[in-house]
């Protein structure tokens, strides 16, 4: 019965996420919004509600085990995206240049997701610092120091890029019932929150049962499994930008999920538990910041393809042997 809830819980949050990312390009180009601000910022913050609801809700409901599955979580959405979902880009932008879709078999974004890159790189190591240096004082002025770095992060990139084109977007799917498409995509949104919300429910849930039936770390398990549902709203915006054509925003809308997981979401979860780090999380960390310092030079060249997507999956592949010599000894 729990496998079904977790299915359950998965169905729901990848249908609510697919139902809120199709309505971002179009309320952003409604509202006149930067291409920064919607790839880099918004879209991000909007494609992390399943992960947000899943800190949340483990929070509240699953004591120490939720706690861990929390802090999982931050943990593991940075190491899944730079080792995972880069090279599922470049794929579907290589699957998209062979249809005649793209001008280019790789990605090439402009020069402002550097930004980003060098902000997540510099940050993300802070989260170990509360780990090792154990009191409610750093806890506090680690958090609230990432915490206003996002907030700083939020205001740059908002006055960098274009301002993304107006277009009538049929991926509205409620456009097919109401005449007024912005009022549908705002319903559309409504309906996407009680489906991200209630499907996380049942997925931290059955997390958190599955680790004790099996004796599995639930930190562990949170940093592989979780983020590997809960990202998929964000990997299908990336996707479709990337097989659109749309290098930089399909970049800054992956690489701003990973800034919102280095500051914002650590800075409130630092608040809120103990913070204490397993040996497989502070390997995570170390192992994605690893992948994202060598990821910045192409990113700066504007060429990512192939490099990036070997880079990424070695890091995934060392993370997972130096895993499993560590749970052998």
């Amino acid at each position: 019965m729990t496998i079904i809830y977790v299915i359950a819980g998965a169905v729901a949050v990848i249908v609510g996420g697919l139902l809120f990312t199709r309505s971002i390009e179009y309320l952003a180009s409604r509202f006149g919004l930067t291409t920064s601000l919607v790839g880099a910022v918004i879209s991000p913050i909007l494609t992390s509600l399943p992960e947000l609801t899943v800190i949340v809700v483990a929070l509240i409901h699953g004591g120490l085990s939720g706690s861990e599955i929390s802090i999982g979580t931050v943990i593991g959405e940075p190491f899944m995206a730079s080792t995972i979902i880069y090279p599922m880009l470049i794929i579907v932008a290589l699957f998209s240049y062979f249809r005649g879709r793209r001008e280019r078999p790789y990605l090439s974004p402009g020069k402002e997701v550097v930004i980003p890159f060098i902000v997540f790189t510099v940050l993300f190591p802070f989260v170990l610092i509360p780990h090792y240096i154990r009191s409610l004082f750093m806890r506090y002025i680690i958090g609230t120091f990432l915490i206003s770095s996002y907030v700083t992060y939020v205001i740059v990139m908002s006055r960098r890029g274009m301002l993304l084109e107006h277009e009538e977007h049929s991926s509205v799917v409620f456009n097919r019932f109401l005449k007024n498409v912005s009022l549908a995509a705002f319903l559309q949104l409504a309906l996407s929150v009680i489906l991200i919300y209630f499907g996380s429910e049942l997925l931290v849930n059955g997390v958190i049962f599955l680790s004790k039936m099996f004796r599995i770390d639930p930190q562990l398990l949170s940093i592989v499994i979780v983020p590997s549902v809960s990202a998929l709203p964000e990997s299908v915006v990336g996707l479709h930008w990337a097989y659109e054509g749309k290098d930089t925003l399909a970049i800054e809308s992956i690489v701003g999920e990973k800034v919102l997981y280095s500051t914002f979401y650590p800075g409130m979860t630092l608040m809120i538990t103990d913070w204490v780090l397993k040996v497989s999380a502070i390997f995570c960390v170390l192992v994605t910041v690893l992948v994202s310092l060598a990821m910045i030079y192409y990113v700066y060249k504007g060429r990512i393809g192939y490099e990036i997507a070997g880079i990424g999956l070695a890091g995934y592949v060392i993370y997972v042997l130096l895993m499993v010599h560590v749970l052998s000894i």
